[in-house]
């Protein structure tokens, strides 16, 4: 009879153990721009900062403002490669496109199709010339070409003992003239983190 009570007891305990790890999880709304870490990885706050950061240095700069002058018209920039060199799973083309939204919004500056999107509106266009309108067609060869090619990366270093670690992120971007090769805008953002994990798990 105990044995019988014993079994029916663990069998009752695996039930509620499967039923509370397949639960619906909870689930809240929070405002956008409030910042969390949870885990102490590269998160949307961290995007938000550098972002911002290295956008205001590049455009302080003054070199739009020359462009400008010489040219009477912004200057064009086309989004190249942010590579991700982190130990880390990092999305970069959020990096990219905050930074796309920020120089358009900005006024000083015009950008073109970035190089990953480039071929489908090529493609796009190529099709206009055999299913569109004579008078709505896109035009061949009339693409925008761009002065500067925007691009960078992003590291990190982790310094650990036991729990404790300390784990910085570097972003650096760079604007290259594209017709001479000259870096017109040089800089480089971090972002460091102290991380201190329970010894426990749940």
């Amino acid at each position: 009879m105990k044995k019988a009570m014993s079994l029916i007891g663990a069998v009752s305990l695996i039930l509620l153990l499967a039923t509370a790890c397949t639960s619906t999880p909870k689930v809240s709304r929070i405002d956008a721009q409030e910042q969390l870490d949870l885990s102490g990885n590269w998160n949307d706050t961290d995007i938000q900062l550098v972002t911002e950061s290295l956008i205001r240095s590049c455009l302080s700069t003054g070199w739009a403002d020359d462009f400008y002058r010489a040219n009477r018209r912004n200057p064009v920039i086309v989004i190249g490669t942010i590579a991700n060199n982190s130990s880390e799973h990092i999305d970069t083309s959020i990096i990219s496109k905050k930074v796309e939204i920020a120089l358009l919004s900005s006024g000083k500056a015009d950008t073109v199709a970035d190089i990953a999107k480039r071929d489908d509106v090529r493609k796009e266009r190529e099709e206009q010339q055999y299913y569109a309108s004579v008078d709505t067609a896109a035009q061949l060869a009339q693409e925008t070409g761009a002065d500067f090619l925007m691009q960078g990366s992003i590291k990190t270093n982790v310094d650990q003992v036991g729990g404790k670690a300390v784990r910085t992120y570097y972003v650096d971007l760079e604007l290259i003239d594209i017709t001479t090769s000259r870096k017109i805008w040089l800089d480089e953002d971090t972002v460091k983190k102290y991380i201190e994990k329970s010894r426990y798990r749940f």
